[in-house]
């Protein structure tokens, strides 16, 4: 699964850069759309995302460059990456209508809590849901980004969306209870943090880990899971691949386009795919 962010270090090559990824085999494009404070990462991606915004990449250049891969590329499975206040500027429905048309089915929102009742109240004040909106203390709510959804609307302006799975961000040092609330929420995918760090640091990962995987593998062997932050070497793929479905990479690659190795750290970095049976 490889990291990049849009409009880094311009807009079109930054599509040339998503267009490498795929030419060299990446399973998933994980396709940043850059803002100046990205808490989350480390100085190489958090670089990159002032030197796009100040270029002026925006969030409708964005999707709109995410458009142009995914109609070129109908098959590539793309995620999409932001903060929040980004995407609540651009306005949360409009956002979610504007994947799901070019047929993006996730979103990675590192800065918002995936049960926000606050981010439920601000962005469907107004309508009205399929779904009941949970107390603090039970089910997770209803969010726009929801898995399961079907998009409709009623003529009293009911709105609701559908296949948009906002993916999990969680980190070793969570609580069993906490778990359990987000596998029966029915997420697809969970993106784990290797360890208690930000993007781009010494690789390491926690041995907590492995047991976390195993309790969301149980639930539904189905549900994938990715490991990132830090991860580097064809060796740390590998020991991330013993655990779970995908590694993670981003910071690395942009070191590799800048140094201008890209092609060759690609060529020494993905896994030959394996023979179907």
């Amino acid at each position: 699964m490889a990291h990049l962010v849009l409009g880094y270090p311009t807009l079109s090559e930054s599509l040339r850069t998503a267009e490498r990824y795929i030419a060299a085999g990446c399973a998933i494009l994980e396709l940043q759309i850059p803002f100046s404070h990205p808490t989350a990462d480390g100085p190489v991606i958090t670089a990159a995302c002032r030197e796009a915004v100040a270029q002026g990449a925006g969030v409708a250049g964005c999707l709109a460059a995410v458009r142009k891969l995914r109609e070129k590329y109908p098959a590539q499975e793309i995620f999409v990456m932001s903060y929040l206040n980004r995407i609540y500027v651009y306005g949360v429905e409009r956002f979610v209508q504007d994947l799901t048309e070019m047929g993006v089915r996730h979103i990675i929102v590192p800065d918002l809590p995936v049960d926000s009742l606050a981010f439920e109240t601000l962005t469907l004040k107004g309508r009205h849901t399929t779904s009941p909106v949970s107390s603090a203390r039970g089910a997770l709510s209803t969010l726009p980004f929801r898995r399961g959804l079907s998009r409709t609307e009623s003529r009293g302006g009911g709105v609701s969306y559908t296949e948009i799975s906002l993916v999990p961000v969680i980190a070793a040092n969570i609580s069993i209870q906490r778990l359990d609330q987000l596998i029966a929420a029915g997420y697809d995918f969970f993106y784990l943090m290797s360890d208690f760090k930000i993007t781009g640091s010494a690789f390491s990962l926690h041995p907590r880990l492995q047991e976390i995987i195993s309790r969301i593998k149980s639930q539904d062997k189905n549900t994938r899971v990715g490991i990132g932050f830090g991860v580097n070497t064809p060796v740390q793929v590998n020991a991330v691949l013993e655990v779970a479905d995908y590694a993670v990479i981003g910071s690395a690659l942009i070191r590799a386009q800048q140094e201008g190795r890209l092609e060759n750290y690609l060529e020494n970095l993905i896994l030959p795919a394996t023979p179907a049976l």
